[in-house]
């Protein structure tokens, strides 16, 4: 295979990796541009995923941003490759730098570690066709975990009307691979803004919207990678350019009421969305120092799946829901394997198998922890006895150094008959908040009968305490605090045998392997 083309910084960008002059695009090209900062390990299968589209009119332009892995290597083993090396300057400069690189009329902007599927840029050509008063369109990403393995496809917002006024709200495009742009919208609102080390998408789309209509097609488009080098898992340099890209709206939104309350609600969602994330990352620590490993702990998560990432042990949302407990359907049949690539680090999750008359029994259940510094362990389902129901996981726990590991589900109802294998992840979350302190009293006793030893507070839940007054009176005399950090979160045992104190954030941390079950 001849090797790619290979250019340094194009002519036509300036030195800050913004945009001069306006081009003359090629019609019905489509420019892929893929920025790419060591990223080498996934960058063919971007470089693959362009190559296999349906639609023929493209080319490709791998821009490196001063990498010092080999991604000079992986983009010149294909000769339809266009080479672009840059000193480190971001993604937005990268990107720019792709723009005036290429000569299509269409963008499509894909991170070296994402993929497009077959059809992406044939459904972005003919919808842009069908729409030439759009400056973009856009449709929907599927999830996937390191190895490239489908994580979900997850159902995601289809804006109909008034773009800008719910940009202003959120960005509700996930991933920026599922946009395609036209060149000439592009280069009139001068390409992404260099000053912002992230969220130069968001940015992009509401200088975009401000001024021109966009269009949704509600196709999945592309492949968006979950993994721990991501840049959107700095919270805090997130939550920073975000505000920045919203308040650089207000010189436009200011005369505008509806825009003006929209902005606030954006800069709000964005505020408690961070710091979430934030606080997510650091209730472990302090529950690895202070709580054993098999501990059952209530969470008030506000439904976030994050906050129960409690190093493997038993986290159950609070208040619990009283919908069916069994969690959803995950297999079906009275024996059988299921290959499971999403397993997160830090999770526990729990299979049932139930069987019997309308699936009433429970035949064996089982809890799988991902473990980012687990050893790698297989079980022996060998030696369990033939006619046995039994629910096993191989490995458990699962290694999960990069976010996401992978296990093997294996069961048999041991005689034959139907059985089904139900999921959960901290039980059915109840929405609805208590409408007064007996309520929430009642929530907590509930969960507690059910086996909840701690109760845990995270600081985005300290409300329960200030407008449920009598049921904070309620837990502060019969639970003793175990951590009282205002910053992060309070823990209470539910048991009532441990002494109060207060964290030390000098303390060491030990992490310590979870135990594992497994139930016939």
């Amino acid at each position: 295979m001849r090797s790619a083309n290979t250019r340094k910084d194009s002519a036509a960008t300036s030195a800050d990796g913004s945009l001069k002059g306006v081009s003359t695009p090629e019609s019905g090209l489509v420019s892929v541009i893929i920025p790419c900062y060591n990223q080498a390990h996934f960058l063919d299968e971007a470089i693959e995923s362009v190559l296999t589209q349906t639609y023929p009119n493209r080319e490709i332009i791998v821009v490196d941003d001063g990498s010092t892995d080999n991604t000079a290597e992986v983009a010149r083993r294909y000769s339809a490759v266009c080479y672009v090396y840059r000193e480190n300057a971001g993604p937005a400069a990268a990107r720019n730098a792709g723009v005036e690189a290429g000569r299509g009329k269409y963008l499509v902007f894909l991170d070296a570690d994402d993929r497009l599927l077959p059809e992406a840029l044939e459904i972005g050509v003919d919808c842009l066709r069908q729409h030439p008063e759009c400056a973009f369109v856009s449709g929907h990403c599927r999830l996937i975990v390191t190895d490239g393995s489908l994580l979900a496809k997850p159902k995601q917002p289809s804006i109909k009307r008034d773009y800008y006024l719910e940009f202003l709200r959120r960005n509700y495009i996930w991933a920026l691979s599922t946009v395609m742009c036209q060149r000439t919208a592009f280069e009139i609102v001068k390409g992404f803004n260099t000053s912002l080390g992230r969220c130069e998408d968001y940015d992009l789309y509401l200088r975009i919207t401000r001024d021109h209509p966009i269009f949704c097609h509600n196709q999945f488009v592309a492949d968006y990678r979950l993994h721990n080098s991501t840049r959107s898992v700095e919270h805090s340099l997130m939550l920073q350019d975000t505000l920045s890209a919203l308040d650089g709206q207000w010189d436009f939104v200011k005369g505008s009421h509806r825009y003006i309350e929209a902005l606030k609600i954006g800069k709000k969602y964005w505020q408690d969305r961070y710091r979430c994330l934030e606080i997510a990352d650091r209730v472990p620590e302090i529950v690895e120092a202070n709580l054993p490993s098999h501990a059952t702990v209530a969470v008030a998560t506000g439904g976030k799946n994050e906050l129960l990432k409690l190093g493997g042990r038993r986290a159950w949302h609070f208040p619990q829901a009283g919908a069916n407990e069994r969690g959803r359907l995950f297999q079906q049949g009275s024996e059988g394997s299921a290959d499971v690539p999403w397993i997160e680090a830090g999770m526990r999750y729990e299979f049932h198998l139930f069987g019997g008359p309308e699936y009433s029994k429970e035949l064996a259940a089982l809890s799988v922890i991902g473990l980012a510094d687990a050893d790698l362990r297989i079980n022996d389902i060998g030696s369990i006895p033939a006619g046995q129901a039994y629910l096993v996981a191989a490995p458990n726990p699962v290694p999960a150094p990069n976010r996401f590991g992978r296990t093997t589900i294996t069961w048999n109802t041991g005689d034959g008959t139907e059985g089904r294998v139900y999921l959960s992840e901290g039980g059915a979350y109840d929405s609805s908040n208590p409408r007064d302190s007996d309520e929430a009293i009642s929530h907590l006793e509930a969960i507690r009968a059910r086996g909840a030893e701690y109760l845990l507070l995270p600081a985005t839940a300290f409300w329960w305490l200030d407008r449920y007054q009598r049921f904070r009176e309620y837990l502060e005399a019969r639970c003793p605090v175990i951590v009282q950090d205002e910053n992060i979160c309070f823990i209470f045992d539910l048991v009532g045998t441990a002494r109060a104190r207060k964290i030390d954030r000098q303390t060491p941390i030990v992490v310590t392997d979870p135990d594992r079950t497994i139930q016939g």
